[in-house]
């Protein structure tokens, strides 16, 4: 008993250690992030949560977002400098 113990022990270990922290895109300013979330957020259900940087693009930035119901992406305009383009709001 005492070994099948340490077995499931040590597997949920090695499983917890195996979990995907959320890591930014590297190079990337996480408050970049940030700021594309809050360009979306008057358009975004109540409750809606920033999870992260999804990865970079081609001049946008790719978020992920919880609804609510599951995590889905928004994208960001940047501009040449690596700013957030302006949304016009």
């Amino acid at each position: 008993m005492r070994t099948l113990t340490t077995i499931l022990q040590l597997a949920l270990a090695a499983l917890l250690c195996s979990c995907d922290q959320q890591h930014s895109a590297s190079g990337i300013d996480p408050q970049l992030g940030l700021e594309c979330f809050e360009s979306h957020h008057a358009s975004l259900p109540a409750g809606t949560q920033y999870e992260g940087i999804e990865k970079l693009a081609v001049n946008r930035l790719i978020i992920k977002i919880m609804n609510g119901v599951k995590v889905e992406t928004l994208d960001c305009g940047l501009n040449p400098d690596g700013t957030l383009r302006s949304t016009g709001n």
